[in-house]
């Protein structure tokens, strides 16, 4: 019951990033208007990161899927909390491989929660994770902390269409 009304949080948020992202130019992902100090290719890496650690790395440990596609440390650079979105422009992935990696962890996230015992979620992460302590507090963390960043993307959003 629990990771079913996990899952159903994480799709409503993630609907909701899609629906703001979806009308957002890809030349306009990089574009960091001086009062916000943020775009929107550091606000997706930085879901996927957070959306890592919360939904895949404090459930299951490490993914080698994960891990596969997309540069663990190049995105803690990146995106990390302590990241500067302007910075490492040249560097970062593109719109097309950020939506590609966003897609991807969401379907790992999915696709555990689909197969994780009810039980489990009340044991202490795999990995230490600063913000919570269980499994479920994590997987309750994800859209809570996506669900502040759509704020962020609705806000851009509006200063890119200007």
């Amino acid at each position: 019951m629990k990771a079913t009304i996990l899952s159903e949080q994480i799709l409503l948020v993630k609907g909701k990033t899609d629906q703001l992202i979806t009308d957002i130019l890809p030349e306009k992902w990089n574009e960091t208007p001086g009062v916000l100090k943020t775009n929107l290719n550091w606000q997706i890496g930085h879901i996927i990161l957070a959306n890592y650690l919360h939904g895949i790395a404090s459930i299951s440990g490490a993914s080698t899927e994960f891990k596969e596609k997309i540069n663990l440390p190049d995105y803690i650079k990146f995106y990390g909390p302590k990241s500067n979105p302007a910075d490492f422009e040249k560097e970062k992935p593109s719109t097309k491989e950020l939506i590609a990696a966003y897609e991807l962890t969401m379907a790992i996230i999915l696709r555990n929660l689909e197969n994780i015992n009810e039980k489990d979620l009340d044991n202490d992460t795999e990995v230490p994770n600063p913000a919570v302590k269980t499994k479920y507090e994590a997987l309750l963390w994800l859209p809570q902390h996506q669900s502040w960043h759509n704020g962020q993307i609705a806000v851009l959003k509006r200063m890119l269409d200007n």
